[in-house]
């Protein structure tokens, strides 16, 4: 395979993926002691992260600054949409390539990524 058909692959990849994804864009909020990832129509939540807070305020509020949120957020800041523009980019960049036959390495990097590994 060369680079640019890596590229075209971890593309295809990351369509079918994002296709397959809830509605987009996400977001994440509490819900008691729950930390949620929610999408725009789904009446329950993509995901959810349940942590040891205080259910009263303002108690409850203290406790959730504490929690640590970080997955939840970067899921909900890489949703289905995010990934159809690195789709494109990926297209892009293999398409602007072939004439000059040359490819970024980030980009072989990224598409190898997605592709788990080694050509």
């Amino acid at each position: 395979m060369n680079l640019a058909d890596e590229l075209r692959t971890a593309a295809a990849k990351i369509r079918v993926l994002a296709g397959q994804a809830t509605e987009t864009p996400w977001t994440t909020h509490w819900n008691a002691q729950e930390y949620e990832l929610i999408g725009p129509s789904r009446p329950y939540p993509i995901a959810q992260w349940t942590y040891a807070v205080a259910t009263w305020e303002p108690k409850a509020s203290e406790q959730r600054a504490e929690c640590d949120t970080a997955d939840a957020d970067y899921i909900a800041a890489m949703h289905p949409l995010v990934g159809l523009a690195l789709a494109d980019w990926l297209d892009e960049t293999a398409r602007n390539s072939e004439p000059f036959g040359q490819i970024t390495t980030f980009a072989v990097e990224m598409a190898r990524t997605i592709n788990g590994g080694q050509p």
